[in-house]
């Protein structure tokens, strides 16, 4: 747990497993510590049904790529893998005790529609913790809190954004944060199993992403978010220093 004294972290990303996050949103995990915000990853599970690598190579990776991207903490929930459940009260009361010990600003997490079932239930098991966190009666563990806002990321399934975040300076923290995960990218050795991941395209297909949301604000590299809830500005910096595409720039 964190230590007391210990400054909240800014920004929390939550994925269902190990390079969950990197894949969806490393480059606004990159971008952010680089600019000083305090980030911190939570992987629900240790990715122990993974097709490929074991729980203790997955967990080095998962170390490794946080120290690419430069976030100031990563834990996991140890949730059984394949078995994440919104539902379970002991799951969010996991979860909601880690949000109290982390403090986060904003989270960011999976949408709640997307291919992979552990993907759609930490989406609602995040939401229901993020909410749950903040109530005093709902645990005796932990300071209630809870986080100004909540956004979800993109994992398998895309959706129309609220806004993206220009990674353009932060691809290559990302694509290294992801490459640091090999057990899952590479076809290491002849014992090697074929998955989505270590296709030989599959870094070409993260970046065609990147490029096409980045195009739509006319950068070379973006990150979608979605948000539920109307997003306000407290200054009108923030609407006049966004970056946004010059007009036929994106359709030619």
């Amino acid at each position: 747990m964190t230590q007391p004294g210990t400054p909240p972290l800014q920004i929390l990303a939550i994925g269902a497993h190990p390079d969950d996050v990197e894949i969806s949103c490393g480059g606004t995990l990159a971008i952010a510590a680089g600019q000083g915000y305090a980030v911190g990853i939570l992987d629900l599970t240790r990715g122990e049904l993974s097709t490929n690598g074991t729980v203790e190579e997955r967990a080095a990776e998962a170390a490794e790529a946080a120290r690419v991207l430069g976030v100031a903490e990563r834990k996991n929930a140890e949730l059984p893998d394949g078995g994440i459940d919104s539902r379970d009260p002991e799951q969010t009361r996991r979860v909601a005790r880690i949000l109290r010990a982390l403090r986060p600003s904003v989270l960011l997490t999976h949408a709640p529609l997307d291919h992979h079932p552990d993907h759609v239930e930490a989406s609602r098991l995040v939401d229901r913790a993020w909410y749950m966190a903040g109530l005093r009666k709902f645990d005796d563990r932990g300071e209630p809190h809870r986080a100004e806002a909540r956004y979800y990321f993109a994992s398998r399934v895309g959706f129309v954004p609220t806004f993206i975040v220009d990674i353009s300076a932060g691809w290559h923290g990302k694509r290294r944060a992801i490459l640091a995960h090999r057990t899952q990218v590479e076809m290491a050795d002849a014992g090697t199993r074929p998955t989505a991941l270590n296709e030989p395209d599959f870094i070409g297909r993260i970046e065609a992403r990147a490029r096409h949301f980045g195009g739509q604000i006319g950068v070379r590299y973006g990150e979608p978010f979605r948000s539920t809830e109307p997003i306000g500005f407290r200054t009108l910096d923030s609407l006049f220093r966004s970056p946004r595409p010059a007009p036929g720039s994106f359709t030619g």
